[in-house]
């Protein structure tokens, strides 16, 4: 795993769980990413049933051209319903750790600002707390 990956990751837990949790780049395993993906695969899977789900994916397409990152509905649409369990690396290989972070760090914030999805990022991270906090300290 590259640094820049090891980094993405460190950006995501520290989305998901602030403070609560800690993590730095060493602690940064395939078992800890592949935690994180499945914590982001049931997020995915909870929003797409909601009725705010295409606002979702239109904030990220809005979001993202604040910061300078063009990237068309269809395209954030089908990356939000993909249900693949290594969704970051594949983002990142695609188009870069930088666009990565900034689609999912997007993507999170929206998610914050909604009661339903909020509930969904929640659950997926409370879910997972235990399991992540025993690998990133490599257990």
């Amino acid at each position: 795993m590259t640094l820049a990956e090891r980094e993405l990751y460190v950006k995501i837990i520290k989305a998901l769980y602030g403070n609560s949790v800690y993590v730095d780049e060493s602690m940064i395993s395939d078992e800890v990413a592949e935690i994180v993906d499945k914590i982001l695969q049931e997020i995915r899977s909870c929003t797409v049933g909601l009725g705010i789900f295409i606002a979702i994916v239109q904030g990220v397409v809005d979001g993202l051209q604040n910061i300078g990152e063009n990237i068309g509905f269809d395209i954030a649409d089908d990356m939000l319903r993909d249900n693949e369990v290594n969704w970051v690396r594949k983002i990142a290989s695609n188009f870069g750790s930088g666009f990565a972070y900034s689609f999912v760090d997007t993507w999170l914030s929206i998610l914050m600002n909604d009661t339903q999805s909020l509930a969904c990022k929640n659950a997926a991270a409370l879910n997972w707390k235990s399991a992540l906090a025993i690998a990133l300290l490599g257990l």
